[in-house]
């Protein structure tokens, strides 16, 4: 260039790249069909690998899920066959705190008694939350078994199980039945940590 332009001193490369256009740069041809045959065999192992942890997970946790639903199922037979005893022991409770308040001056009329712990059992009823519970342990093991992604109607359900166990807590009148009741309520919030790992 020096040559041509008659110039004895070299022309910079500043002046050259500045002139604009000199150097163009060209995307090179690529094999997009080349690329995909080499890609395709690691995508395809990855993903059977991803499909294989996610069934032993879903293994695991359905297992986790079936045992704890076995353990309140037996919870809540005991709670069942104590709840057979709450009129008993409402009518008893009835009457030692009116022989207390009387100090045995007043006779007690065993009618009015009856009448009075009737109602108290009718108020501490909970056989409609123990069929709802067992209706749930149901549909939750329904819901297991389908193949639809259950993630949020086991949440909803569990969210529902709660509130029949919270129900039978408030209605319940012998500690032991109490006690079952809190443990239900332990594995109730150990199977919705595991629930939120379900699509």
């Amino acid at each position: 260039m020096s040559q041509a332009l008659g110039r004895t001193a070299p022309v910079p490369l500043e002046t050259i790249l500045a002139a604009g256009g000199m150097i163009q740069a060209v995307e090179a041809e690529k094999d997009l069909d080349a690329i995909w045959q080499e890609l395709l065999p690691c995508l395809s192992a990855a993903l059977s690998d991803l499909d294989a942890m996610r069934r032993v997970e879903g293994d695991n946790l359905a297992e986790d899920f079936r045992q704890r639903l076995d353990g309140i199922a037996v919870m809540l037979a005991k709670i069942e066959a104590q709840a057979d005893q709450v009129p008993a022991l409402a009518r008893q409770r009835l009457v030692e705190r009116i022989e207390a308040l009387t100090r045995g001056i007043v006779e007690i009329d065993e009618t009015r008694i009856s009448q009075e712990a009737a109602l108290l059992a009718d108020r501490s009823d909970i056989s409609e939350e123990i069929v709802r519970a067992k209706s749930h342990i149901q549909q939750f093991r329904s819901l297991m078994a389908d193949d639809a992604p259950a993630g949020r109607p086991l949440n909803f359900l569990l969210q529902e199980f709660n509130r029949e166990f919270n129900t039978m807590g408030a209605k319940s009148g012998k500690a032991a039945m109490s006690h079952t009741i809190v443990a239900v309520k332990s594995e109730l919030e150990k199977l919705r940590e595991q629930v939120q790992n379900v699509e």
